[in-house]
């Protein structure tokens, strides 16, 4: 562990999510040949003694834990031009959220993920940590075996300041008590554990698991499991005889009504799968839009020797990889390729008001002798006359 140290290994650094109202940043990077995920703070925030405290007390609780179901933590460095950083595991995958929400997973792979995040709290349980923040975007799912990966264990970060209905459904999967700054134990986790079962049962993935979430999300929480080991014997226990002769009753009826109402159904099927979309995809947008004053800052213009047009490939790249399976349907294609756009005329823009800041400063302070016959030649002279005379100035200079 190279703790503190100073670090400029981290290259070809790609931002891959930003918190809205809380104080970190996440990028891949490359590292030795290896891919890697690097956790910092905002530029705003990096100076910052309690979130850089913050940051350094996930790194140390992290990095108490060893387990399969739980991202691996590898070092804490100051990488160059981010700061103080955590480096993660890279998992190849997605996250719980992204797999619930277009339903690429089936129901008894859903029952193993939540089985085995059980095993994952279990294991921090025991060892004295509560994860406090869980979450189907903390909870990653690998591609290869669509096992689960817990990350992310801290406090939420969120700001209290935050717009109060935005604040409200950005913490909703967080225990009242922690919302409250009462005092915390492993009920906390049991909480959020009920509240992703609810998210899963909301998407019509599989209902089955509705009694426990309710038992899982009490307000008060006595009155939740005891324990993550007995929501894990919840989630898995098998239908009693009884219970199985009523579902093969229930089930032969269905069989002779399946004729008359299969296609009613499937077209409802289809039309709640449609408006999640509708909905997942408004999601994308509005996260890539948030991404462009970030992107403006990178992109912006430092010297007027520098090119005004700019290559944001490497941007538009990963854009275009989130938006995927959008890319595939007609009826998004074009709003997600026309969502790219938006973000290179924005930062084309922003790049171009650069420059026009850049001249007109250079213009009003230079005092050779063409631009000084130029401004004495205008009579209480504008920002907007003064940045025309500029540019005739400038274009005389090339």
């Amino acid at each position: 562990m190279s703790e503190n140290n100073f670090s400029n290994d981290y290259t070809d650094l790609r931002l891959i999510h930003t918190s809205r109202y809380g104080n970190s940043r996440v990028y891949t990077a490359n590292f030795n040949g290896r891919k890697v995920i690097v956790k910092t703070l905002k530029k705003e925030f990096v100076d910052d003694p309690a979130c850089l405290a913050s940051l350094k007390r996930e790194f140390e609780t992290t990095s108490m834990l060893d387990n399969k179901y739980i991202r691996k933590v590898m070092d804490f460095v100051h990488v160059e031009g981010l700061g103080d950083s955590i480096i993660f595991e890279y998992i190849e995958g997605k996250t719980l959220a992204e797999h619930v929400r277009v339903g690429t997973l089936t129901e008894k792979q859903v029952k193993g993920v939540l089985a085995e995040i059980c095993d994952g709290l279990n294991y921090m349980h025991r060892n004295g940590v509560v994860h406090c923040n869980l979450s189907p975007e903390n909870v990653m799912v690998t591609a290869n075996d669509c096992r689960p990966k817990i990350i992310d264990i801290g406090v939420p970060e969120t700001k209290m300041d935050a717009d109060r209905e935005l604040l409200i459904k950005e913490m909703e999967f967080v225990a009242p008590e922690i919302i409250k700054g009462e005092d915390i134990d492993s009920r906390a986790d049991i909480y959020s554990l009920g509240k992703i079962m609810e998210f899963i049962g909301e998407r019509n993935i599989s209902k089955q698991f509705h009694a426990a979430a309710t038992h899982c999300t009490q307000f008060s929480k006595e009155q939740r499991f005891e324990n993550i080991s007995d929501v894990r014997s919840a989630i898995t226990k098998g239908h009693s005889f009884v219970k199985v002769i009523i579902l093969a009753v229930v089930a032969a009826i269905l069989a002779g009504l399946a004729f008359i109402y299969v296609p009613k159904i499937k077209a409802n099927v289809e039309k709640e799968r449609a408006e999640r979309l509708a909905v997942d995809f408004g999601r994308e947008v509005e996260k890539i839009q948030g991404q462009l004053p970030e992107l403006c800052k990178k992109y912006e213009l430092k010297s007027l020797a520098d090119p005004v047009v700019f290559d944001w490939s490497e941007d538009s790249l990963q854009y275009v990889e989130e938006l995927m399976q959008y890319l595939a349907l007609d009826n998004y294609k074009g709003k997600a390729l026309q969502l790219l756009n938006q973000q290179r005329v924005g930062i084309e823009k922003s790049r171009q008001a650069d420059f026009d800041k850049l001249l007109l400063d250079e213009f009003k302070n230079t005092n050779d002798s063409i631009a000084v016959v130029m401004r004495s030649a205008l009579v209480e002279p504008t920002d907007e006359m003064l940045l025309n005379e500029a540019m005739k100035w400038y274009g005389q200079r090339q």
